[in-house]
């Protein structure tokens, strides 16, 4: 049955907006309910199996959350079994998992930010990751726009860039003065170490190849180690980062939204839960703070 599902992540890839971390996890999704019902029929499953299916992943542990993601995965693919390969029913058109409260994003402290960066390594490779880190920071990148990012994004005059987001939307964003001077540094002493055949994308590995989403993640983990965060560090807590001090200091959600390339306003508003999260944990650490009398 991997027929099936090759030809459904082409066509998930050719009329989806997904990120690649989404189409990722379709595969995921798919091939594990595939290698669960084994030599089943999939042209003819059945409601009962679709609800076995789900027995099988809350017995395995997971949480509301991966259960919704990979039931919505499966009726994606179903759907499109329906439409090219006659499949009798779709099964889990039925299925509605109960959403949970959203959690609020992890984000960082601008003195943890300071000490990730610090905590890079001073060798080619280190002053790479400090820009990466820096960069995503200042922008609020997505892992899959950094390593996405051609020399032809970047407008140095006007500290610029131009980046092309999800759905292929396209949106302009700037980095700090401070920033530039690492930026070209980088550009000029450093990436042309790591080259090994022309190439007009930004941050490359040891191998001059471009970086993937997971060698970010990969590398940050490390870095976060080494910088003895409270949590594990994952390149989304940046962009976190990024908007929750936007808002701290004064930006509107509207401004916000636009430059984390948002679709939807209510997208961007969790932001305001963290914000006021924040001010509630200051408050009652300085009331701590207060003799009372």
């Amino acid at each position: 049955m991997n027929q099936y599902l090759d030809e459904f992540l082409r066509h998930i890839a050719t009329t989806s907006t997904a990120s690649e971390h989404t189409e990722d996890a379709y595969r995921r999704d798919v091939s594990q309910f595939l290698d669960t019902i084994g030599s089943q029929n999939i042209l003819s499953l059945k409601q009962e199996d679709a609800y076995n299916y789900l027995n099988v992943l809350y017995e395995n542990g997971l949480s509301g959350a991966s259960v919704a993601r990979k039931i919505s995965s499966l009726r994606s693919f179903m759907k499109f079994m329906q439409m090219n390969y006659g499949a009798a029913t779709n099964p889990f058109v039925s299925i509605k998992i109960k959403r949970q409260s959203r959690k609020l994003p992890k984000f960082l402290m601008y003195e943890e930010i300071e000490k990730i960066i610090l905590s890079c390594d001073t060798d080619d490779l280190g002053i790479r990751d400090a820009l990466m880190i820096e960069l995503m920071y200042a922008c609020g990148l997505r892992v899959s726009e950094l390593v996405a990012l051609r020399l032809s994004d970047i407008n140095f005059e006007e500290r610029s860039l131009t980046i092309i987001g999800k759905g292929n939307k396209q949106r302009y964003l700037f980095f700090y003065e401070s920033l530039l001077p690492k930026f070209e540094r980088y550009l000029k002493d450093t990436r042309p170490n790591f080259i090994k055949e022309e190439t007009d994308i930004v941050f490359l590995n040891s191998r001059g190849k471009a970086l993937t989403p997971r060698g970010v993640q990969f590398i940050f983990e490390k870095i976060g180690k080494k910088a003895e965060l409270r949590m594990k560090l994952h390149p989304h807590m940046l962009r976190h980062s990024f908007a929750t001090h936007l808002l701290d200091n004064g930006a509107s959600l509207r401004v916000v939204q636009m430059l984390l390339g948002h679709e939807s306003l209510s997208t961007t508003q969790v932001y305001t839960h963290v914000s006021l999260q924040r001010l509630k944990e200051s408050y009652d650490y300085a009331i701590e703070k207060i003799p009372l009398t």
